[in-house]
């Protein structure tokens, strides 16, 4: 069983009683199965496991088809329900169970090559339960001698051709790159059918073109010729199995590529694949058995290894398509991100790079704070989008010489809500509204006196209170219309002293504990300039939160005195200042 996911006693109590219906399914004690599972189907729901309770409706179904208590079709509907509560999860237990359902009821109605399709796939997977693997593994054997009307071998090499259909499925089920797939699925059946050689062929049907990358022994140059010659496109006509003993005696054999490759053909065992639609996508081609000829075994086993390598293989090359979308979207999605932040900085000059250093501030304290990558990546586009409401800011107002009045400070806090519902309308994905909360709550205060919304604490999104740090740092410590930029140890008094006020506390020790070299970095690359050799060396030794000790001394000593005036050769820069290092 898994490991269990609630120290609960009632849910402790219905693992059980799934594992005690399992134990009535192999000795085939369909109603006490079924009474268990129904109790342990209650507890589950009770307690929202939903993945538990699709499992337990697969087992459900199966069982009262077995025990004839549902027909076919009633079964299927209830299978479809827990498939629908699954869906979501193709990789874990609860659709592998699913899955296991249908192949057994596909398969005592005969429709040997579904339950293929589908086991071949999960037999792997179903290892948690001992139980079905062991009723799967049956089900393969029978259905792949049933489905051409022949049997499996009978020997000492069952178990170590089942096994190594295992491992094939294994092997091709984590795989993304479709060339690593295609290589996986020829040298696995190489092996397990002792031949020279395979190649797996795909069919381009838009082109009727058979290519591949992969054949053994070629590295990897590509094959491609018309889907209507050779042995191979004589499969893809029929659909049918061919297996010769002579390649060169068989007139459908096309000996082209033999000469294109200086390889000599000798016996061949070709072989359709298929997706689950039984659409052709592809040919198996093996190639100078070691031992012989190819046999009827051999057609048995690479049929077994068909069925699981075109799900692979499909799926694969859905993946593959659905994968190279999500990436232009993400693409999209960043370039529209820059644009929206260059936007803003198009609006003041002095305000250059704010929303980038408010960025870079802000993962930072991310990482100090050990948050996951894709959380550091929703703050860090909040980051560069929290100030794009001061487009509705007047540009008098933006760029005021000197203190801004009462209804002007009024005017350009509204920029904030101005950033909330700008992103509001901007939902490209489901990360936006946690981006948009985030940009929208970055003039909150820990102390609930913030703007806009007045939230307090941990109201606040994490991320805003990050922001709000990075923001107010960034501030202060850059040059404006109607200032010069803080003293360094004026602007670190006011992120301590802000602790527990403005801050959140956590968050202002995460800062805190940042190198000075680090923040040196970012403070110095808006004019380029690089901070090398000593220098380095001595900031990487102290934090914010020490340096902020050392500023604070009536008398620093001469090491301390070095290293304010090193840090500070960095933070009051000069536009094309030039630092020797």
């Amino acid at each position: 069983m898994p490991a269990k996911q609630n120290n609960n006693e009632t849910i402790d109590n219905a693992y059980l009683l799934l594992d005690k219906a399992l134990g009535f399914y192999k000795r085939k004690k369909w109603k006490d199965a079924l009474n268990n599972l129904s109790i342990a189907h209650k507890i589950f729901l009770a307690n929202k496991k939903i993945d538990f309770v699709s499992i337990c409706l697969s087992l459900t179904a199966l069982i009262k088809y077995l025990n004839k208590e549902e027909g076919y079709y009633n079964s299927m509907m209830l299978l479809e329900d827990a498939k629908f509560l699954a869906e979501n999860s193709e990789d874990t237990i609860d659709s592998v169970i699913n899955r296991f359902a249908f192949a057994q009821i596909y398969y005592v109605e005969k429709k040997y090559n579904d339950s293929l399709l589908y086991l071949t796939n999960i037999i792997n997977k179903l290892d948690v339960f001992p139980v079905l693997q062991e009723e799967a593994l049956k089900i393969i054997k029978s259905a792949s001698g049933k489905q051409k009307k022949r049997y499996m071998p009978r020997n000492s090499k069952d178990t170590t051709l089942v096994l190594a259909l295992s491992n094939i499925a294994r092997a091709v089920s984590a795989e993304t790159n479709i060339d690593k797939l295609l290589i996986t699925i020829a040298q696995q059946t190489k092996f397990v059918l002792d031949a020279d050689r395979c190649t797996v062929f795909l069919y381009d049907k838009e082109r009727n073109e058979l290519w591949s990358k992969v054949a053994l022994g070629l590295g990897s140059r590509e094959i491609r010729f018309c889907a209507d010659k050779g042995i191979a496109g004589s499969v893809v006509k029929t659909g049918k199995t061919i297996r010769i003993k002579d390649a060169y005696r068989d007139k459908r054999f096309n000996p082209e590529i033999d000469k294109l490759t200086g390889y000599k053909t000798y016996n061949m065992l070709c072989m359709p694949i298929h997706n689950i639609k039984y659409e052709l996508i592809g040919v198996f081609q093996v190639l100078n058995k070691k031992s012989g000829n190819f046999t009827d075994s051999d057609e048995d086993i690479l049929f077994a290894i068909g069925t699981n390598a075109g799900i692979a293989i499909e799926n694969n090359l859905l993946f593959n398509i659905q994968q190279n979308m999500l990436d232009e979207q993400k693409q999209m999605f960043e370039s529209l991100i820059d644009a929206l932040a260059v936007s803003i900085d198009a609006k003041d000059s002095l305000t250059l790079g704010h929303s980038t250093r408010v960025r870079l501030y802000s993962e930072l304290i991310a990482k100090q704070l050990n948050l996951p990558k894709e959380q550091i990546n929703i703050i860090s586009k909040a980051a560069m989008l929290h100030d794009i409401g001061k487009i509705g800011t007047k540009d008098a107002v933006l760029q005021k010489q000197g203190e801004l009045t009462k209804e002007e400070y009024e005017h350009i806090k509204e920029h904030v809500r101005i950033t909330y519902d700008i992103l509001c309308q901007t939902n490209i994905n489901e990360n936006f509204t946690e981006i948009t909360e985030i940009a929208a709550s970055h003039h909150e205060k820990y102390d609930g006196t913030g703007y806009f919304r007045g939230l307090k604490g941990e109201e606040i999104p994490l991320g805003g209170r990050i922001l709000a740090v990075s923001d107010v740092f960034d501030a202060i410590t850059s040059v404006r219309h109607y200032r010069d930029r803080m003293p360094i140890k004026d602007a670190l008094n006011i992120i301590a002293e802000g602790k527990n006020k403005h801050f959140d506390p956590e968050i202002t020790d995460a800062f805190l504990s940042i190198s000075c070299d680090i923040i040196a970095d970012i403070l110095a690359s808006e004019y380029e300039i690089i901070i090398t050799g000593a220098d380095r060396a001595l900031l990487s030794g102290i934090s914010l939160n020490q340096f902020v000790q050392i500023l604070n001394k009536k008398e620093m000593t001469e090491e301390e005195q070095k290293i304010n005036a090193t840090f500070n050769k960095y933070y009051i820069r000069k536009k094309q200042e030039t630092v020797n290092v």
